[in-house]
């Protein structure tokens, strides 16, 4: 049961009643997580606005739509995974291409460096290094796209987080789970130590920024090092031509 009301049609006020019409108008209907976010009106019209011009950007609307099938995958968001998977299929996605996005991978090489880009963004909460600047504008990635996906993190961490704190019901097929996808989770290692490359730095246990970091857990995917040091809830990500060594702890 959502946490939050679902303002319906016939007990919307003005300005209620206007957003959702638009809805409406835009989907073919109003889904739940609408309805909730129609308890401020300000913030419905906000979200709205913003995701109506962030569609005429440079992003195409398939690029679009794996960015938020990625960012609500990354945050665990059961309602957005499955209404984007929904939509993501009757675009034409294939079951492992919807996996594939998850995990931030693409056939297309641009779309994957977006993806990847993004997913640097939503880990770090913005903190990208220069290296992902880099290994992003090395793919094609322009600043307009660049500028454009840190609008689609936020959009999309609007919508995850809301839904988060609504909890609104399922009102799209939920989202199947496989094998394919499973097997692309990150698999953590442990290790004594991380050293990069000349000119790239982690944040220590201590917050002081260098080279090498010890006592970490260490997970390579879609070109990315993905390191947390022991004792800290930050993933740090640098792309994987930046580590120089890693000396992986034994299995005894």
């Amino acid at each position: 049961m959502s946490r939050l009301p679902l303002i319906a049609a016939d007990t919307a006020d003005g300005e209620q009643a206007e957003l959702l019409t638009e809805v409406e108008r835009q989907l073919g209907r109003v889904p739940n997580l609408y309805a909730a976010m129609a308890n401020s009106p300000a913030t419905l019209r906000g979200y709205l606005r913003l995701r109506d011009s962030l569609s005429r950007g440079k992003l195409g609307a398939r690029t679009r739509e794996q960015l938020a099938l990625l960012i609500a995958a990354d945050n665990g968001c059961e309602y957005c995974v499955s209404a984007h998977t929904t939509r993501a299929t009757k675009m034409g996605f294939t079951p492992e291409a919807i996996a594939a996005t998850k995990a931030a991978r693409a056939e297309d090489p641009h779309a994957a460096a977006v993806l990847r880009f993004a997913r640097a963004v939503l880990r770090t909460g913005g903190r990208v290094g220069d290296e992902q600047l880099a290994e992003a504008r090395a793919s094609g990635v322009g600043d307009t796209e660049l500028t454009e996906a840190v609008g689609h993190v936020a959009l999309n961490v609007l919508s995850n987080y809301f839904n988060h704190v609504a909890r609104p019901e399922l009102d799209f097929p939920l989202a199947p789970s496989t094998h394919h996808e499973a097997s692309m989770t990150p698999r953590w290692r442990a290790a004594d130590s991380v050293t990069l490359v000349e000119g790239y730095l982690l944040t220590g246990a201590d917050g002081q920024r260098v080279s090498t970091v010890r006592d970490v857990r260490v997970a390579f995917e879609g070109g990315f090092a993905h390191i947390r040091v022991d004792g800290t809830d930050q993933v740090q990500v640098v792309s994987a031509p930046a580590v120089a060594l890693i000396t992986y702890r034994s299995a005894a």
